[in-house]
């Protein structure tokens, strides 16, 4: 066995020391924090409201400063500064503003207040941080240069004003005939507010006083003097000598000049953008103002087609040009404006009239296609004993179809012939149906004439298109002839008028033989081989005529007694027509008539 020996280990504590080193230093520490609690305790106090050390505005050192201190003093600077004069150039052009007229300020209660919150951020480490670099390192804040737009709604527009001016496009300037001038484009200017605003507000800062030189850019114009160039000089050569419309044909020539002052009114410059966007110029020819002219033009070279006047000679079966035809003309007005600007384009001003021509339906050569061979139909009637102002009158009107040719398909017009029935155009004074009386008027006896027309028509075979019967019977129309074959006209509402519904053309001829009383109509043409079949009159309604009417005439002398009208019975008459083309009905025809009863009238004289 082990044995164990008990050991009995006695301790014994150190004696303890005081650490006066340890306390002496935590003293001291104590001292020095308090004291520079109190330091810094004082410094806020003195700088309780007033800006720390190591703060200038603009150069100015404002430490222990109020703000309004600081503003008092800052705003007398700025004043200087704003109201400084700066000399701005542009080319050799100079103008003299201050900043303050620029539209400048310089906010000087917020520099102070910026100036008076350096140390002041609320973090108490920051700001101890910040006093401590003041002390170090000052600290400027510059007066910035603002810019008020509501006055002048943007920076510098005084400047611009004086500096910017627009680009002017070249104008041409037609003042007359032989003054045309093109008015010189010029380049525009205008300020890079931009680029001249640091210069600018350099200058305000900047004691030399040294001219600004301000950034500008040149504006070009949209027209120059090239662009109108080409217009100037057509326009020029166009002036420079009449417009000529010339007229040329086998038979005339004729020119008509308009003169450049004329021709000035006619020349439109007209604006139109070209390919590259840019404005492009041409001269238009004003057709509303040649207008005037044309039309007078028009008027001088207008003429109808004229036919040939023809007679059938029936011993030699020839046909006799007695009068030649004429081709009509008429001036193309719109041929003419497109010639007349074309002229103006090309500079030659030279318009050659274009015509249309018109060719008469009878022309004078090539007779032989007019088929005029023979005699077709042919009509006489009678007046043998007419007062010799009615044969007057019937030999001048029938003188009117004297040589008339009726076309192919054409309908013949008797009054279109005729004309006018007026005592200026020879016509005498006569016996005439008006109304339900015989009185006189102009241009009795020219019914006599329409009858026979009617007649040689209607035996003809020919399509009657128009026929009206006289109110009553006149006994002229029924000697060698039957009841209800007579035709009325009255210009220009009751007329005659046949087709000649043949291929071939008609030549009327008339014959008046004033001895015998007699009047024909012939028609030469191509034979037709038509059958003409006229049925006998058919009468109804007959009405006897009243007993005679006697009237006083103090132009006649007492006791002589004269007829003026001749008692005819009334009734209706019914005529028929059948006109066949061997086996063939061509027309079929019924011509009615009204006549009423009419009384014998004689004029009885009453002058003693």
């Amino acid at each position: 066995m082990i044995n164990q020996i008990d050991q009995v280990i006695k301790f014994i504590p150190p004696k303890r020391s005081v650490p006066w080193t340890a306390l002496l230093f935590f003293v001291l520490t104590a001292g020095l924090a308090i004291m520079l609690l109190f330091a810094i305790l004082g410094y806020q106090i003195l700088y309780l409201n007033r800006v720390y050390p190591g703060v200038s505005v603009a150069g100015v050192r404002v430490s222990g400063m109020t703000q309004q201190e600081i503003t008092n003093v800052v705003t007398g600077l700025a004043a200087e500064r704003l109201d400084q004069p700066v000399t701005i150039q542009a080319g050799s052009e100079t103008w003299t503003f201050t900043g303050r007229q620029l539209g400048m300020w310089m906010d000087v209660e917020g520099v102070a207040h910026q100036a008076y919150l350096i140390g002041r951020n609320g973090n108490f480490l920051a700001d101890m941080l910040t006093h401590l670099s003041l002390l170090v390192s000052s600290r400027n804040i510059e007066l910035p240069l603002l810019y008020d737009i509501r006055v002048n709604q943007q920076p510098f527009q005084p400047l611009s004003d004086v500096i910017d001016y627009p680009a002017k496009d070249a104008e041409l300037v037609i003042r007359s005939a032989t003054d045309v001038a093109i008015i010189p484009a010029r380049m525009g200017r205008r300020l890079d507010v931009e680029a001249t605003r640091p210069l600018i507000e350099a200058a305000i800062f900047d004691s030399s006083k040294q001219p600004v030189l301000a950034v500008t850019h040149e504006l070009a114009p949209t027209v120059t003097d090239d662009d109108l160039m080409a217009v100037y000089r057509q326009i020029k050569n166009t002036l420079s000598r009449p417009l000529t419309f010339n007229l040329t044909t086998d038979t005339e020539t004729a020119e008509w000049q308009l003169e450049p002052e004329a021709v000035i009114e006619l020349l439109n410059v007209i604006e139109t953008v070209g390919p590259n966007g840019k404005p492009q110029y041409s001269v238009e020819f004003n057709k509303e103002g040649l207008a005037p002219f044309v039309e007078k033009l028009a008027g001088e070279i207008e003429r109808e087609a004229v036919n040939a006047q023809l007679e059938f000679n029936p011993e030699t079966g020839e046909l006799i040009v007695v009068k030649p035809s004429r081709t009509g003309q008429m001036l193309d007005i719109k041929a003419t404006y497109e010639q007349a600007a074309l002229a103006v384009a090309s500079g030659s001003n030279f318009v050659k009239l274009p015509l249309i021509l018109t060719s008469p339906q009878v022309p004078g050569d090539n007779l032989e296609s007019l088929g005029i061979q023979e005699l077709v139909s042919e009509a006489t009637s009678y007046f043998k004993g007419s007062s010799q102002a009615r044969m007057h009158n019937i030999a001048l009107a029938a003188s009117k179809f004297d040589g008339v040719i009726v076309p192919p398909g054409q309908v013949f017009s008797f009054n279109e012939h005729l004309g006018q029935v007026t005592k200026e155009l020879g016509y005498d004074e006569s016996l005439i149906i008006y109304g339900d009386r015989t009185a006189v008027g102009i241009g009795g006896g020219v019914c006599q004439v329409s009858t026979t027309a009617f007649r040689a028509a209607l035996m003809g075979g020919y399509e009657i298109v128009e026929r009206w019967a006289h109110g009553y019977r006149v006994s002229w129309y029924e000697i060698n002839s039957t009841v209800g074959l007579d035709a009325t006209i009255y210009t220009p509402d009751v007329d005659f008028r046949f087709r000649n519904d043949t291929d071939h053309f008609l030549v009327i001829q008339t014959e008046t033989d004033l001895e015998a009383g007699t009047l024909t109509f012939k028609f030469y043409g191509t034979p037709t081989n038509r059958e003409v079949i006229i049925s006998e009159p058919e009468i109804t309604n007959q009405v006897k005529h009243g007993e005679p009417i006697y009237e006083d005439d103090p132009t006649l002398p007492e006791g002589f007694m004269k007829q003026v009208d001749w008692a005819q019975d009334g009734m209706d008459v019914k005529v028929t027509r059948l006109v066949k083309e061997g086996d063939q009905i061509i027309h079929r025809d019924e011509f009615r008539s009204h006549y009423q009863p009419w009384q014998a009238v004689y004029k009885v004289g009453t002058r003693r």
